[in-house]
């Protein structure tokens, strides 16, 4: 995906990854990049079929800058609110999934698998109840819902939140508009389930990172757990674990990649029963 922002135009990202593509099979053949050179065939085959790929990507990345380095947490959540509202309106599925490219069709084989990974780890059931935190267009909240008693959706952007409620299609799901800051409104111990995906990366750059697993923890029910799915792109756990420990959740899962269609890594935090 960085070859596709980096180009300045269509053609240049098309050379981008043909190029790269050449490099990846000569890896792939000394048996070196396998895996590499794959997911530049998805990400080029995406491209291929979507003419407006390069323009929503590079919409995406002029929405919600990664790093803004702005003066205080307040200021970094206004600018990635107003981003992810803008988004809202352009491209919803590219927002909360660039991988996807804005194919719904991908993105929603890649929400069936998240929600496949969570029965199979024993998290659903239909006397629990979930909270789906940053949740966008309310695609997870969605998929869950046939798999829980109830699902509460939040997100910072009124934007998202909005769009998630037209495309809502079941009673058990409730969307509402969080402050970005804490999980104010989510009663203590009310959840069995909170479901992080793509968000933390966020919060660590705000510096809410502990503020968030602090509410995590007080929102579980006792034996409950919270799935984060990418915790910082950053590549660096050791806040989390640390984090986690201080606040009595433990740490079952830490960093590993159990899903096909996205490489995000998993950490699961336990309260205790």
């Amino acid at each position: 995906m960085h070859l596709l922002m980096a180009a300045p135009s269509r053609d240049a990202a098309e050379q981008a990854l043909a190029e790269a593509g050449l490099a990846a099979a000569e890896l792939a053949a000394a048996e070196l990049a396998e895996g590499a050179g794959r997911g530049l065939a998805e990400v080029a085959r995406l491209f291929a079929a979507h003419p407006d790929a390069w323009r929503t990507v590079h919409a995406v990345a002029d929405s919600v800058d990664h790093a803004p380095d702005l003066a205080s947490p307040e200021a970094t959540l206004a600018h990635w609110r107003d981003g992810f509202d803008r988004l809202a309106a352009a491209s919803p599925e590219a927002g909360v999934a660039l991988y996807a490219l804005g194919d719904a069709g991908l993105l929603a084989q890649a929400t069936a698998e998240v929600v496949g990974t969570l029965e199979a780890w024993g998290l659903l059931g239909p006397e629990r109840d979930a909270l789906d935190l940053g949740c966008g267009m309310g695609r997870f909240a969605e998929a869950l819902a046939p798999h829980l008693r109830g699902v509460l959706g939040i997100d910072l952007s009124a934007g998202m939140v909005a769009e998630a409620r037209r495309r809502s299609r079941h009673g058990n799901v409730r969307y509402a508009v969080g402050t970005g800051r804490d999980l104010d409104g989510v009663a203590d111990g009310s959840r069995h389930l909170v479901l992080a995906a793509d968000v933390f990366p966020y919060l660590v750059e705000a510096g809410l990172a502990e503020r968030h697993v602090a509410e995590i923890a007080r929102v579980l029910r006792p034996g409950g757990a919270a799935v984060i799915l990418n915790y910082s792109y950053r590549g660096d756990p050791a806040g989390l674990t640390a984090a986690a420990a201080r606040h009595g959740l433990s740490l079952e899962r830490a960093g590993d990649r159990p899903l096909r269609l996205w490489d995000a890594t998993a950490f699961v935090l336990r309260r205790p029963a």
